[in-house]
Protein backbone atom coordinates (compact mmCIF):
# COMPACT_ATOMS: atom_id res chain seq x y z
CA UNK A 1 0.00 0.00 0.00
CA UNK A 2 2.55 2.43 0.96
CA UNK A 3 4.97 2.08 -2.11
CA UNK A 4 1.60 2.99 -4.42
CA UNK A 5 0.40 5.68 -2.52
CA UNK A 6 4.87 6.84 -2.59
CA UNK A 7 4.66 6.16 -6.28
CA UNK A 8 1.25 8.86 -6.43
CA UNK A 9 3.31 11.28 -4.58
CA UNK A 10 5.99 11.27 -7.14
CA UNK A 11 4.23 11.53 -9.95
CA UNK A 12 1.80 14.67 -8.25
CA UNK A 13 5.08 16.20 -7.52
CA UNK A 14 6.39 15.85 -10.68
CA UNK A 15 3.54 18.18 -12.25
CA UNK A 16 3.92 20.95 -9.57
CA UNK A 17 7.69 20.33 -10.14
CA UNK A 18 9.60 23.74 -12.17
CA UNK A 19 13.01 22.93 -11.44
CA UNK A 20 15.91 23.59 -11.63
CA UNK A 21 16.39 20.81 -14.32
CA UNK A 22 19.79 19.39 -15.69
CA UNK A 23 20.60 16.70 -17.99
CA UNK A 24 22.96 13.73 -17.39
CA UNK A 25 24.08 15.19 -21.37
CA UNK A 26 23.28 18.20 -23.18
CA UNK A 27 21.86 18.03 -26.48
CA UNK A 28 20.89 14.42 -26.55
CA UNK A 29 19.48 13.21 -29.62
CA UNK A 30 18.54 9.83 -29.41
CA UNK A 31 15.05 9.38 -28.31
CA UNK A 32 15.10 6.49 -26.17
CA UNK A 33 17.76 8.61 -24.23
CA UNK A 34 15.56 11.40 -23.99
CA UNK A 35 13.10 9.74 -22.45
CA UNK A 36 15.24 8.21 -19.37
CA UNK A 37 16.92 11.53 -19.41
CA UNK A 38 13.85 13.19 -19.13
CA UNK A 39 12.70 11.15 -16.01
CA UNK A 40 16.42 11.64 -14.15
CA UNK A 41 15.50 15.26 -14.68
CA UNK A 42 12.31 15.52 -12.88
CA UNK A 43 13.63 13.09 -9.85
CA UNK A 44 16.78 15.24 -9.63
CA UNK A 45 15.16 18.14 -9.59
CA UNK A 46 12.71 16.83 -6.87
CA UNK A 47 15.44 15.38 -4.38
CA UNK A 48 17.27 18.70 -4.74
CA UNK A 49 14.38 20.68 -3.56
CA UNK A 50 13.24 17.88 -0.67
CA UNK A 51 16.74 18.52 0.04
CA UNK A 52 16.99 21.64 0.64
CA UNK A 53 13.57 21.66 2.48
CA UNK A 54 15.29 19.15 4.89
CA UNK A 55 17.90 21.13 5.62
CA UNK A 56 15.91 23.93 6.86
CA UNK A 57 13.77 21.64 8.58
CA UNK A 58 17.24 20.33 10.74
CA UNK A 59 18.62 24.02 10.75
CA UNK A 60 14.91 25.40 12.17
CA UNK A 61 14.62 22.81 15.37
CA UNK A 62 18.36 22.64 16.02
CA UNK A 63 17.82 26.35 16.51
CA UNK A 64 15.27 25.96 18.50
CA UNK A 65 16.35 23.75 20.55
CA UNK A 66 19.12 25.79 21.13
CA UNK A 67 16.74 28.57 22.33
CA UNK A 68 15.37 26.26 24.51
CA UNK A 69 17.93 25.19 26.57
CA UNK A 70 19.04 28.81 26.97
CA UNK A 71 16.02 30.65 27.77
CA UNK A 72 15.17 27.87 30.31
CA UNK A 73 18.82 28.49 31.55
CA UNK A 74 18.61 32.38 31.98
CA UNK A 75 15.01 31.08 33.37
CA UNK A 76 17.00 29.19 36.19
CA UNK A 77 20.05 30.64 36.96
CA UNK A 78 19.89 34.48 35.88
CA UNK A 79 16.07 34.36 37.47
CA UNK A 80 14.55 36.01 34.43
CA UNK A 81 10.99 34.37 35.22
CA UNK A 82 9.68 35.34 32.07
CA UNK A 83 11.45 33.66 29.96
CA UNK A 84 9.44 30.60 30.95
CA UNK A 85 6.70 32.05 28.52
CA UNK A 86 9.82 31.95 25.83
CA UNK A 87 10.36 28.27 26.94
CA UNK A 88 6.69 27.25 25.94
CA UNK A 89 7.23 29.01 22.93
CA UNK A 90 10.20 27.23 21.47
CA UNK A 91 8.82 24.30 22.62
CA UNK A 92 5.30 24.58 20.72
CA UNK A 93 7.86 25.80 17.75
CA UNK A 94 9.76 22.61 18.05
CA UNK A 95 6.13 20.61 17.78
CA UNK A 96 5.09 22.32 15.10
CA UNK A 97 8.27 22.45 12.92
CA UNK A 98 8.10 18.54 13.25
CA UNK A 99 4.82 17.94 12.96
CA UNK A 100 4.92 20.17 9.48
CA UNK A 101 8.23 17.89 8.25
CA UNK A 102 6.19 14.86 8.50
CA UNK A 103 3.51 16.32 6.44
CA UNK A 104 5.93 17.23 4.12
CA UNK A 105 8.08 13.96 3.81
CA UNK A 106 10.80 15.78 2.50
CA UNK A 107 13.54 13.54 3.72
CA UNK A 108 11.97 10.67 2.92
CA UNK A 109 11.38 12.27 -0.61
CA UNK A 110 14.92 13.94 -0.62
CA UNK A 111 16.53 10.44 -0.41
CA UNK A 112 14.39 8.15 -2.34
CA UNK A 113 14.06 10.56 -5.05
CA UNK A 114 18.05 10.56 -5.17
CA UNK A 115 17.66 6.66 -5.46
CA UNK A 116 15.58 6.92 -8.40
CA UNK A 117 17.68 10.05 -10.29
CA UNK A 118 21.18 8.16 -9.72
CA UNK A 119 19.41 4.71 -11.34
CA UNK A 120 18.18 6.23 -14.15
CA UNK A 121 21.26 7.87 -14.16
CA UNK A 122 22.97 4.66 -15.04
CA UNK A 123 20.53 3.04 -16.49
CA UNK A 124 21.16 6.11 -19.33
CA UNK A 125 24.88 5.29 -19.22
CA UNK A 126 24.19 1.64 -20.11
CA UNK A 127 21.93 2.32 -23.06
CA UNK A 128 24.64 4.93 -23.77
CA UNK A 129 27.10 2.53 -24.37
CA UNK A 130 25.14 0.18 -26.12
CA UNK A 131 24.23 -2.11 -23.69
CA UNK A 132 20.57 -3.16 -22.59
CA UNK A 133 21.01 -4.30 -19.32
CA UNK A 134 17.87 -3.40 -17.05
CA UNK A 135 19.12 -1.39 -13.68
CA UNK A 136 16.15 -2.86 -12.07
CA UNK A 137 17.76 -6.60 -12.41
CA UNK A 138 21.04 -5.63 -11.08
CA UNK A 139 19.34 -3.49 -7.95
CA UNK A 140 20.33 -4.44 -4.43
CA UNK A 141 17.86 -6.61 -2.71
CA UNK A 142 17.77 -4.01 0.20
CA UNK A 143 16.64 -1.07 -2.40
CA UNK A 144 13.97 -3.70 -4.51
CA UNK A 145 12.74 -4.60 -0.50
CA UNK A 146 12.42 -1.11 0.64
CA UNK A 147 11.61 1.03 -2.09
CA UNK A 148 9.97 -1.08 -4.62
CA UNK A 149 8.03 1.49 -6.03
CA UNK A 150 11.00 2.87 -7.89
CA UNK A 151 11.72 -0.50 -9.78
CA UNK A 152 7.76 0.14 -11.14
CA UNK A 153 8.85 3.87 -12.49
CA UNK A 154 12.13 2.39 -13.63
CA UNK A 155 10.06 0.04 -15.82
CA UNK A 156 7.68 2.30 -16.97
CA UNK A 157 10.17 4.32 -17.94
CA UNK A 158 12.30 1.77 -20.26
CA UNK A 159 8.77 0.35 -21.69
CA UNK A 160 8.32 4.26 -23.11
CA UNK A 161 11.66 4.51 -24.11
CA UNK A 162 11.17 1.39 -26.33
CA UNK A 163 8.48 2.81 -27.50
CA UNK A 164 10.48 5.56 -28.85
CA UNK A 165 13.35 3.54 -29.79
CA UNK A 166 14.68 4.87 -33.39
CA UNK A 167 14.86 1.66 -35.86
CA UNK A 168 18.12 -0.50 -34.89
CA UNK A 169 17.38 0.51 -31.48
CA UNK A 170 21.24 1.36 -30.72
CA UNK A 171 22.50 4.53 -29.85
CA UNK A 172 25.73 5.91 -31.92
CA UNK A 173 27.21 4.81 -35.08
CA UNK A 174 29.62 2.45 -33.38
CA UNK A 175 27.30 0.69 -31.76
CA UNK A 176 25.75 -0.33 -35.24
CA UNK A 177 29.26 -1.36 -36.15
CA UNK A 178 29.26 -3.38 -32.93
CA UNK A 179 31.36 -2.09 -30.08
CA UNK A 180 30.36 0.14 -27.71
CA UNK A 181 29.67 4.06 -27.14
CA UNK A 182 32.25 5.53 -25.32
CA UNK A 183 31.52 6.13 -21.82
CA UNK A 184 35.08 7.43 -20.80
CA UNK A 185 33.83 11.09 -20.41
CA UNK A 186 29.93 11.20 -19.66
CA UNK A 187 30.15 8.45 -17.24
CA UNK A 188 34.05 8.06 -15.68
CA UNK A 189 35.14 11.52 -16.74
CA UNK A 190 31.67 13.65 -15.55
CA UNK A 191 31.88 11.79 -12.22
CA UNK A 192 35.10 11.91 -11.21
CA UNK A 193 35.10 15.75 -11.52
CA UNK A 194 31.70 15.85 -9.34
CA UNK A 195 32.96 13.46 -6.52
CA UNK A 196 36.32 15.64 -6.20
CA UNK A 197 33.83 18.95 -6.10
CA UNK A 198 31.60 17.55 -3.78
CA UNK A 199 34.28 15.92 -1.62
CA UNK A 200 35.73 19.65 -1.77
CA UNK A 201 32.20 21.09 -0.23
CA UNK A 202 31.53 18.26 2.48
CA UNK A 203 35.09 18.72 3.72
CA UNK A 204 34.92 22.75 4.20
CA UNK A 205 31.35 21.34 6.45
CA UNK A 206 33.46 18.96 8.03
CA UNK A 207 36.08 21.30 8.88
CA UNK A 208 33.69 24.24 10.13
CA UNK A 209 31.47 21.44 12.44
CA UNK A 210 34.80 20.61 13.91
CA UNK A 211 36.13 24.22 14.76
CA UNK A 212 32.78 24.82 16.03
CA UNK A 213 33.11 21.78 18.55
CA UNK A 214 37.04 22.22 19.07
CA UNK A 215 36.40 25.94 20.17
CA UNK A 216 33.81 24.88 22.38
CA UNK A 217 35.56 22.45 24.14
CA UNK A 218 38.86 25.13 25.00
CA UNK A 219 36.39 27.57 25.94
CA UNK A 220 34.79 24.60 28.15
CA UNK A 221 37.98 24.23 30.03
CA UNK A 222 38.78 27.42 30.56
CA UNK A 223 35.16 27.85 31.78
CA UNK A 224 36.11 25.00 34.15
CA UNK A 225 39.34 25.53 35.36
CA UNK A 226 37.96 29.15 35.87
CA UNK A 227 35.33 27.83 37.93
CA UNK A 228 37.64 25.46 40.09
CA UNK A 229 39.70 27.99 40.74
CA UNK A 230 36.70 30.28 41.96
CA UNK A 231 35.91 27.61 44.17
CA UNK A 232 39.27 26.60 45.96
CA UNK A 233 39.59 30.81 46.67
CA UNK A 234 36.14 30.62 48.12
CA UNK A 235 37.17 27.64 50.28
CA UNK A 236 40.46 29.68 51.46
CA UNK A 237 39.37 33.13 51.45
CA UNK A 238 35.48 34.06 50.95
CA UNK A 239 34.48 36.79 49.41
CA UNK A 240 32.90 39.35 51.72
CA UNK A 241 29.13 39.84 51.01
CA UNK A 242 29.06 44.20 51.26
CA UNK A 243 26.57 45.46 54.14
CA UNK A 244 22.74 45.94 52.91
CA UNK A 245 23.54 43.42 49.83
CA UNK A 246 20.91 41.40 49.30
CA UNK A 247 23.20 38.90 47.08
CA UNK A 248 26.05 36.87 47.67
CA UNK A 249 28.51 38.17 44.94
CA UNK A 250 29.68 34.78 44.87
CA UNK A 251 26.57 33.33 44.02
CA UNK A 252 26.08 35.93 40.92
CA UNK A 253 29.81 34.60 39.93
CA UNK A 254 28.21 30.81 39.97
CA UNK A 255 25.41 32.12 37.84
CA UNK A 256 27.39 33.27 35.40
CA UNK A 257 29.90 30.20 34.81
CA UNK A 258 27.08 28.15 34.71
CA UNK A 259 25.17 30.18 32.29
CA UNK A 260 28.65 30.40 30.38
CA UNK A 261 28.90 26.20 30.59
CA UNK A 262 25.15 25.95 29.45
CA UNK A 263 25.38 28.30 26.71
CA UNK A 264 28.24 26.40 25.53
CA UNK A 265 26.24 22.58 26.27
CA UNK A 266 23.42 24.27 23.84
CA UNK A 267 26.03 25.41 20.85
CA UNK A 268 26.69 21.64 20.58
CA UNK A 269 23.08 20.92 20.79
CA UNK A 270 22.39 23.13 17.64
CA UNK A 271 25.89 21.77 15.51
CA UNK A 272 25.04 18.08 16.74
CA UNK A 273 21.83 17.98 15.89
CA UNK A 274 22.09 19.53 12.34
CA UNK A 275 25.82 18.37 11.47
CA UNK A 276 24.86 15.51 12.82
CA UNK A 277 21.97 14.34 10.39
CA UNK A 278 24.30 15.48 7.20
CA UNK A 279 26.35 12.34 7.86
CA UNK A 280 29.55 14.52 6.95
CA UNK A 281 32.08 11.19 7.86
CA UNK A 282 30.15 8.76 5.85
CA UNK A 283 29.56 10.99 3.24
CA UNK A 284 32.77 12.09 2.24
CA UNK A 285 34.38 8.55 2.42
CA UNK A 286 31.88 7.87 -0.16
CA UNK A 287 33.45 10.67 -2.16
CA UNK A 288 36.79 9.42 -1.66
CA UNK A 289 35.61 5.43 -2.43
CA UNK A 290 33.83 6.71 -5.84
CA UNK A 291 37.06 9.06 -6.50
CA UNK A 292 39.27 6.07 -6.10
CA UNK A 293 36.80 4.00 -8.43
CA UNK A 294 36.29 6.45 -11.30
CA UNK A 295 40.38 6.68 -11.27
CA UNK A 296 40.65 3.25 -11.28
CA UNK A 297 38.56 2.83 -13.72
CA UNK A 298 40.15 5.99 -15.72
CA UNK A 299 43.30 3.66 -15.44
CA UNK A 300 41.88 0.38 -16.68
CA UNK A 301 40.25 2.66 -19.69
CA UNK A 302 43.64 3.88 -20.70
CA UNK A 303 45.45 0.44 -20.97
CA UNK A 304 42.50 -1.88 -22.27
CA UNK A 305 39.88 0.35 -23.49
CA UNK A 306 36.27 -0.02 -22.69
CA UNK A 307 34.78 -3.56 -22.59
CA UNK A 308 31.06 -4.56 -21.22
CA UNK A 309 32.62 -6.72 -18.46
CA UNK A 310 34.08 -3.17 -17.13
CA UNK A 311 31.26 -1.02 -17.88
CA UNK A 312 29.21 -3.59 -16.00
CA UNK A 313 31.35 -3.64 -13.05
CA UNK A 314 31.41 -0.17 -12.62
CA UNK A 315 27.36 -0.30 -12.78
CA UNK A 316 27.37 -2.46 -9.76
CA UNK A 317 29.68 -0.64 -7.95
CA UNK A 318 27.43 2.31 -9.27
CA UNK A 319 24.34 0.51 -7.51
CA UNK A 320 25.81 -0.97 -4.42
CA UNK A 321 27.71 2.99 -3.56
CA UNK A 322 23.51 3.83 -4.01
CA UNK A 323 22.22 1.64 -1.85
CA UNK A 324 24.80 2.57 0.90
CA UNK A 325 23.94 6.22 0.91
CA UNK A 326 20.47 5.59 1.01
CA UNK A 327 20.94 2.87 4.02
CA UNK A 328 22.68 5.62 6.33
CA UNK A 329 21.04 8.82 4.41
CA UNK A 330 17.30 7.15 5.42
CA UNK A 331 18.01 7.18 9.18
CA UNK A 332 18.83 10.84 8.90
CA UNK A 333 15.34 11.91 9.48
CA UNK A 334 14.36 15.02 11.23
CA UNK A 335 13.77 14.95 15.36
CA UNK A 336 12.88 17.03 18.06
CA UNK A 337 16.40 17.19 20.29
CA UNK A 338 16.00 19.04 23.74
Amino acid sequence: MKAGRFKENYYSDKKECDGPFYHIVEGIEEEALRVIDGEFVMADALSIQNAEKHRKILLALSFAGALLTIAFLLYDEAEMYGLIFACGVMLIALFGISRVSGKLECHRKYVEYRVLAESLRLQFYLRYAGLREKVTKMMPWSIRMEIPWIAEVIEEVLSEARAAETPGGETCVEAERGSLCSISDIWVGDQLAYHKRALSKTDKKDKTNKYIVRTVFIITVISYLAALAFEIKEMTDPMPIPIGASVDPANVYRAVLKIVLGALSAITIFTGSYYGKLSLDNVMEDHRRMIALYSHAESEIAERGETPEMIMELAREFLNENSTWYAYQSKNAPEVSI
